[in-house]
This record gives structure tokens, sequence and C-alpha cells, in this order.
């Protein structure tokens, strides 16, 4: 059953059916990025992760959007303004400088440890500053719903806040962070730039 749901959660369809149910941690994101990420339409964006471009109306400025799954980037590209391109946010061949701002919602915990690192490692290098906004593990571990949730996530690589800011710090230099708890999903945020060793 809960593997016919991932396969669902695959497609376009199913992917924004599942962005319904999960409206009080989108609220999470969307609050972060509008907090934290800068507004000015001459600013360049990229957003890895963007999936069917749901976040795309929360950015103002030049949009590139990059996601693995084809489905969702044709959906995307159909119903939306800015570039959209089937990438692996572990491998992004951009270059230097490319992005003012680098934006992942909800991406990290679909990455390996060694996948996260390589994006981090790339959109600082691409990008002027990163923004990292995801679920991570609840804050309090008696949150037995939280953790309930987890159990039937599709992302294979849920961590807790301390694990996502080491994989972060190990690869870019940390300015800012904070958690926000919510009833489905607590959220972190992380802002990063590139670090210079």
């Amino acid at each position: 059953m809960l593997a016919a749901f991932h396969r669902l959660q695959d497609t376009a369809r199913g992917y924004r059916f599942t962005q319904l149910l999960g409206r009080p941690t989108i609220q999470r994101y969307r609050s972060l990025v509008a907090d934290h990420v800068p507004q000015d339409a001459r600013r360049r964006v990229l957003e890895i992760g963007c999936g069917v471009g749901s976040s795309r109306p929360l950015f103002q400025g030049d949009y590139t959007g990059i996601d693995i799954n084809p489905d969702y980037i044709r959906r995307a590209q159909r119903t939306l303004t800015g570039t959209f391109m089937v990438m692996d946010a572990s491998r992004m061949p951009f270059a230097p400088g490319s992005f003012d701002d680098a934006v992942s919602i909800a991406t990290g915990h679909h990455l390996s440890d060694e996948q996260l690192a390589g994006m981090v490692r790339q959109a600082t290098r691409a990008a002027s500053c990163l923004h990292v906004i995801d679920a991570i593990l609840p804050v309090s571990p008696k949150d037995w719903f939280k953790w309930a949730l987890f159990r039937a996530d599709r992302g294979r690589h849920v961590r807790s806040f301390e694990q996502l800011h080491a994989i972060v710090d190990r690869n870019a230099r940390i300015e800012f962070h904070e958690i926000r708890e919510g009833p489905l999903h607590d959220v972190g945020y992380i802002r990063a730039t590139r670090r210079e060793d």
C-alpha cells in the first residue's frame, strides 16, 4: 500500500495531491522563504528540487528550477514562467556566480549524505547564498504522530536538525539557522555561503 502511494507521488498529479495533505508543513516552508530569501526582481534564483513548481510564485526574480523527475519538469514548463530543467541536485553544472540565491525546499531528506554534501558544495559555488529548508525529525522524541508520518515519507534520508546542520557545516559556511515546529513536521532552515578554505 505504501509503495503504491509512493509511486503515485512520482507523477505530477500525485505530487500535487500530497501537497494538499501537507499544507501545514508547506506553510512553514513558505514563511521561511518569505522571511529569509531576498525578494527582488533583479535577483537570479535557483530552486533545487523544484518538483512541479509549486514554490515558483514565491520568487520574484529570474527563476530557474531543477528536479530529477521529468514528469514534474514537464508539468512546470507547461504551467509556469521561468526555466525548468531535469537535473540531479548532486550534479549541477552551473558556473560559479550563476545565481544570487539557491533555495532547496523539502529536498534534503531525499538525498543521501554524500548527495546532500555535493549539492551544498555545488550550490554555494553557483550562488552567493544557499537557503536549505527541510522537514526534520521531530524536536520532541515523544511526538509519536510526527515520527509515524516520517515512516510513511518516501524520502529515505530524514535527519535530525543536528545531522542536517552538520552536513551543511562541513561543506559550507553557515551564517544563520532556525527551527519552526509544526503539527505535522518540524522544519529547519539554514543559510550558508561558500566555504573559503
